[in-house]
């Protein structure tokens, strides 16, 4: 599904009406079908009112719809009107005297809004959130500061409308007092401002509904930026018979690790083999292959000549040729080190390596320090830098790449011809065809050593198993990320451990197969 600014969404809207699509027809669709997404997300309790909170615009204008249609259901309803009628947008207006008597409103001045919202809010299970909508850019005025402040004091599940009321939905940016949403039903494509921090913060739980935008409308408008639904992903996962072998299921190569970061090597290999390959061959220094053997006894060892500084020596080409021998994909670059000798072999390897691979920390960093483009063999190639490693890459500073993640990641990703996953919040995965990916998933668990080694293992494991490098970062951004949340959830955010989150990795991908049911899942 394609991302959109709120600007972006405003043309495809006004496109929409010229082509003979009426305004307050769009503003009843999207009535309908977020009062259907309320009742198929579980959000109507069996008893008790729900109260929606209505502006003056056309956001307004759909919390009333949504009012008329769980009304008609039976649902008790109640809808805190923040303007007088003559103040409402046209549609609004029309929507508002359409309203049955089953629909109790009430208005109130500026002054009383936050203590009318306390009154009818003291019975409610729900509020609804249409005051704004995406027609705000922070920050609010003192009225509409003091009456969030109060919705988000009810201590009541609130389900936002189209975007949580004080948040842009062009970049994100958010008002302190901006409402904290525990989901929102979006309408007709995802707002940039609900996939960005802080935005996505307050969003909660993301919904797009469809209301029936053309799209050839849509392309006009939007930029290539897409976010995928949870179905997407799972029909990106490699398929399992149940009389498969080890060999039919994968053999990984991975190459990391240094006598100062052996840690990478562990947690790159476990990634790796939580992914669900059948075989790993980690090739490492001979300094870490005590430790190795032990922490990851399922992993086929090849311990290798190391420098003086403990990090890999170069391999003669013969050398190199048989650890590529009978892998499927390849890992390279965590904890390798900044050694020029062990640079300059990485280098040599990335461009003679013929099989899918994933290139991630000192792999990266290497053709910086080297001050060589990068250059690979094989076209099913993933980069994982982080905007450290990406400064160093393409020589430009931090604040830059922050400021044009998705032009870079797409152009990047064009000049070099891979698959260039952009770590960050969010992380960002950019196609040699031009189009980006938000991936939805992690929070701030994942900011610690060690989870980067993990996502490279993970992704390896999903290119030995046969998905494409754009499947096998796309994918593998979202489990990477589901096993940080799972993870923090058992342990906490502040203390999980890197491993930890390596361990989640394997119920997350029994969750997204369907091998584990839901409600099973106790963490």
């Amino acid at each position: 599904m394609r991302v959109v600014t709120a600007r972006q969404m405003a043309a495809i809207d006004r496109d929409t009406i010229a082509a003979g699509t009426p305004g307050l027809v769009l503003m009843q669709r999207a009535g309908a079908a977020i009062a259907d997404a309320l009742r198929a997300g579980g959000w109507l309790a069996p008893q008790g009112p729900v109260l929606i909170v209505c502006g003056k615009g056309n956001n307004g204008g759909d919390g009333l719809v949504i009012a008329q249609r769980l009304g008609e259901t039976g649902a008790p309803v109640r809808v805190l009107l923040l303007h007088e009628r003559d103040e409402l947008s046209p549609d609004a207006r029309a929507s508002y005297d359409a309203l049955s008597r089953q629909v109790a409103v009430r208005g109130a001045a500026p002054a009383g809004w936050a203590g009318a919202l306390r009154e009818l809010a003291a019975d409610c299970v729900l509020v609804v959130d249409a005051v704004f909508g995406t027609g705000i850019q922070p920050p609010l005025r003192a009225s509409y500061a003091e009456l969030c402040r109060a919705l988000n004091d009810l201590g009541l599940p609130v389900v936002a409308v189209d975007m949580p009321s004080g948040v842009s939905g062009d970049d994100g940016t958010a008002d302190p007092d901006a409402v904290r949403a525990d989901a929102t039903i979006t309408v007709g494509l995802p707002k940039l401002g609900l996939l960005l921090p802080p935005g996505r913060d307050y969003a909660g739980e993301l919904t797009a509904v469809d209301i029936g935008f053309a799209d050839d409308v849509c392309a006009r408008h939007a930029p290539p930026w897409h976010v995928l639904a949870l179905a997407d992903y799972q029909a990106m996962l490699p398929p399992r018979l149940s009389d498969t072998h080890k060999a039919q299921v994968g053999r990984l190569l991975a190459v990391a690790g240094s006598r100062s970061y052996g840690g990478a090597a562990y947690l790159t290999g476990l990634g790796a083999l939580r992914s669900g390959i059948g075989l790993l061959t980690l090739a490492a220094p001979v300094c870490l292959e005590t430790g190795l053997r032990t922490s990851l006894p399922e992993a086929i060892l090849r311990p290798l000549a190391q420098t003086a500084a403990g990090t890999l020596a170069p391999l003669e080409a013969a050398a190199l040729d048989d650890l590529l021998a009978r892998q499927d994909a390849v890992a390279v670059g965590p904890g390798l080190g900044d050694d020029p000798d062990t640079d300059r072999w990485v280098c040599d390897f990335a461009a003679r390596c013929d099989r899918p691979l994933v290139l991630d920390a000192d792999g990266l960093s290497a053709f910086a320090r080297q001050g060589r483009e990068p250059e690979f063999a094989g076209r099913e190639v993933v980069l994982t830098p982080h905007p450290g490693e990406l400064a160093r890459l393409t020589g430009l500073v931090t604040t830059e790449i922050a400021a044009r993640r998705c032009d870079l990641a797409a152009d990047l990703a064009a000049r070099w011809r891979v698959v260039l996953l952009l770590k960050g919040s969010p992380t960002v995965i950019g196609l040699p065809d031009g189009r980006v990916f938000f991936n939805p998933s992690g929070d701030d668990s994942l900011a610690r050593g060690g989870t980067g080694d993990i996502l490279t293992g993970v992704i390896g494991g999903l290119l030995a198993q046969g998905a494409s490098a754009a499947d096998a970062a796309l994918l593998g951004a979202l489990v990477h990320g589901l096993a940080g949340e799972r993870a923090a959830a058992r342990c906490g955010r502040r203390g999980v451990l890197a491993r930890e989150i390596a361990d989640a990795v394997a119920p997350v991908l029994a969750l997204l197969a369907g091998e584990m049911p839901l409600e099973t899942d106790n963490r």
